[in-house]
């Protein structure tokens, strides 16, 4: 079964809707049939990780999907991301192709109105770390849509359809293919063998891990990295210089 986590019932309406999901009577707000469950959390990271672990307790659930609305003082209204970093220390594995554009998010206890975001959201972290509690990092997904430029405002229903509908065929062709999908085949050997090499850190492991899968995604060799050793910030930023290399030169 595959699961979907939402803040309030106006962000997955549509979803709701196209999948004809059907109420049922439990101490959240849930909707389901017998492939896609759709559970309301509520706002705030702790509100997000309990409905997260509520449901994976409860139910077998083999994908699970943080869906819902984001600020950004960067992305247009309307822009959607798959999530591929939270808070700058949390990283979802991302092993499936897919539709979107990808982005790292910033999850905040309060309502954020000024200053320079990617995205911003209150839920993604809750979500994720409960969801890593119960299932493969690799089926843990988190996809928003930019509903403000860090504006302080209450969506009404026909807003929210208007932020969603564009994007709904992307979103349910992507759910409905999850389990078809061949997993993406990580080349671990390059990685590790860089990260011995040049004494990188698990974080800097981890950004350049979603480098190197981004261009085996998009069918980019990935290049040959060989250089004498300098100290660990220099060594990541020049391999961080010879992929971006890579992929411009593809473009």
């Amino acid at each position: 079964m595959k699961a979907i986590i939402s803040a309030f019932y106006k962000e997955v309406a549509p979803i709701i809707k196209y999948y004809k999901l059907k109420k049922e009577n439990t101490p959240f707000e849930i909707f389901k049939n017998d492939e896609i469950i759709v559970i309301i959390s509520g706002i705030g990271k702790i509100n997000s990780a309990i409905a997260t672990t509520y449901l994976l307790s409860n139910y077998d659930i083999d994908f699970c999907i943080n869906f819902g609305i984001a600020g950004s003082s960067k992305f247009e209204v309307g822009e959607i991301f798959l999530i591929n970093k939270i808070n700058k220390n949390l990283y979802p594995d991302i092993l499936y192709s897919h539709p979107f554009s990808e982005s790292e998010i910033i999850c905040s206890d309060e309502i954020i109105t000024n200053g320079e975001f990617r995205l911003v959201d209150m839920e993604s972290e809750g979500f994720f770390k409960a969801a890593t509690k119960f299932i493969p990092l690799e089926n843990i997904f988190i996809i928003k849509i930019v509903s403000d430029n860090l504006v302080c405002f209450r969506p009404d229903d026909d807003f929210m359809d208007n932020l969603i509908s564009p994007h709904l065929q992307n979103i349910t062709t992507f759910i409905d293919n999850l389990e078809k999908k061949e997993k993406f085949k990580f080349n671990e050997k390059y990685l590790e063998n860089l990260v011995t090499t040049y004494h990188l850190s698990k974080s800097q492991k981890e950004i350049l891990k979603n480098k190197i899968i981004y261009l085996t995604l998009n069918n980019i060799p990935l290049p040959k990295i060989e250089f004498e050793p300098i100290n660990k910030k220099q060594n990541f930023q020049k391999i961080l210089g010879i992929l971006e290399t890579s992929l411009e030169s593809s473009s």
